[in-house]
């Protein structure tokens, strides 16, 4: 979709995508990739899923993803955009396709956002996300997209 696709990511990118946190609002945002992160994010037995988008032809990472399968049959989305591409619009391009990558599979997809974080609030509002409670708790707000698979 709209170019963007997705495979796994790959050990050796580990060094390059922990340079991303060097950027002040990246490292703000998300928790640095430590050793126990990556432990958890490769093990076959985690319900963590850890994949990289790419555009067009290109293998480079565009965007680093983390979705973690919920008991509930949803699953709980990070994403990490390469921070040299911010203020594009391809955080919402990855969002959307990544939208109709897992749709059939999920029955929804949740994120939590920091209050503040204005382009990301307003990058998963016009994904079709809807905040599931007015106030923030612990200062996120917690956004849910409904897939297709199970609702009514």
């Amino acid at each position: 979709m709209n170019g963007i696709s997705f495979r796994p990511f790959r050990s050796y990118e580990l060094a390059a995508y922990v340079a991303w946190f060097d950027d002040a609002e990246v490292a703000r945002r998300v928790d640095f990739p430590g050793t126990d992160w990556f432990a958890y994010v490769t093990d076959p037995a985690s319900p963590a899923h850890l994949v990289v988008a790419t555009h067009g032809a290109s293998d480079t990472p565009l965007a680093v993803l983390q979705y973690d399968e919920q008991d509930d049959g949803g699953i709980s989305l990070l994403i990490v955009l390469d921070p040299s591409q911010r203020g594009r619009g391809l955080g919402k391009r990855v969002l959307a396709a990544l939208v109709a990558h897992v749709s059939g599979r999920y029955t929804h997809i949740d994120g939590q956002i920091e209050n503040d974080n204005l382009a990301s609030i307003a990058c998963v509002e016009s994904c079709g996300f809807v905040r599931q409670a007015e106030k923030p708790d612990d200062g996120f707000l917690l956004y849910r997209k409904p897939l297709g698979v199970g609702i009514s």
